[in-house]
């Protein structure tokens, strides 16, 4: 009888724990997507701003994608609508984070995954924590206590942060290196790791739930990229039958200049390497043939004025070589 009212106690206890971290969330939650609110990452969340099923393409990765990638570059060459969901050091299950959060409010056609976040190891303790923080955001946002407003009590969320750049934290710096081949062919094969896979099982498996083309893509980094990572990807390619570019295979069709196109001797693409990725990359994405331009498109009318923005403090200031980092909304 003593065991059995322990084990009653035990069953009260976590049901009241569960009640307060439930009741605690909407107060500790960030009612808007900026630093300020306490939001994690403004950026990556600028996407929580974006009209209702606007973003046509959505990019998901660690820092290789948002360097990588200019989305407003997209939009002024080939009318593409797409959001960068990538962050510093993503994993895997921040990965499927952000695209069950983007999907929240658009309905992208695609979505490119940049491939370095595939080699990220966590543990599964990482992992447990993660979907802890996902299922109960309090853990996730506990540090807020201090900031709470009697606005936190009425729940209201507003999300304000335009990021004119979505996503794209490009830099014009250069820090060259030497053009010496680093995609060396071999047959070895550098495996994703199982926590990955499982990961990636939940991430194709959403996307072919929602219709959605999901396209693995790795963009061009002599230090996170080899042949034997490319031998692994494909693996995870043809196991899900999906399309897989590697850009570092190609050469001719991305020439990057290893000696003026990388801000950090290799590991990242500064803006001029950006450049050269996002225009290859839109012809690709046009010769999809279920992408609009939206470039006439009244309701789009938003997204000229990022662009105006994007070409008067980015690629005009960045023409007359004064560095600007991209961390900012305005």
């Amino acid at each position: 009888m003593k065991v059995f009212k322990q084990i009653l106690r035990c069953v009260a206890f976590l049901a009241g724990l569960m009640i307060i971290l439930t009741a605690l969330h909407p107060v500790l939650a960030p009612k808007n997507n900026t630093y300020e609110a306490g939001i994690e990452d403004e950026s990556a969340n600028g996407i929580l701003s974006e009209k209702k099923n606007t973003i046509d393409v959505l990019v998901l990765g660690d820092s290789l994608s948002h360097t990588a990638i200019s989305p407003m570059l997209l939009y002024k060459d080939y009318g593409i609508t797409s959001y960068l969901c990538g962050s510093y050091g993503q994993f895997m299950y921040d990965t499927l984070r952000y695209l069950e959060l983007a999907f929240e409010n658009q309905s992208p056609k695609i979505v490119l995954l940049e491939t370095d976040t595939l080699y990220r190891k966590f543990s599964v303790g990482d992992a447990i924590a993660s979907g802890i923080q996902c299922e109960f955001p309090v853990f996730r946002y506990h540090d807020r206590w201090k900031d709470i407003t009697f606005a936190d009590f009425k729940g209201d969320i507003r999300y304000t942060s335009i990021n004119n750049y979505k996503g794209y934290r490009g830099k014009d710096i250069v820090k060259g290196i030497p053009n010496e081949p680093y995609m060396i062919e071999t047959t070895e094969v550098e495996s994703v790791s199982i926590m990955n896979q499982i990961y990636m099982d939940e991430i194709a498996e959403f996307c072919e739930e929602k219709g959605v083309q999901l396209i693995l893509v790795s963009t061009p980094s002599v230090l996170n990229c080899n042949y034997a990572r490319h031998n692994g990807i494909q693996e995870i390619a043809d196991k899900y039958g999906l399309e897989y570019i590697d850009m570092n295979l190609m050469t001719e069709e991305v020439p990057i200049d290893w000696t003026m196109d990388t801000r950090d001797k290799g590991d990242h693409l500064n803006h001029e390497g950006a450049r050269k990725v996002t225009n290859y990359l839109g012809k690709f994405l046009v010769g999809k043939n279920i992408l609009s331009d939206h470039r006439n498109d009244v309701a789009y009318s938003n997204w000229n004025k990022s662009l105006d923005i994007y070409m008067e403090k980015i690629e005009m200031v960045f023409d007359e070589k004064i560095p600007v980092a991209l961390n900012q909304n305005k």
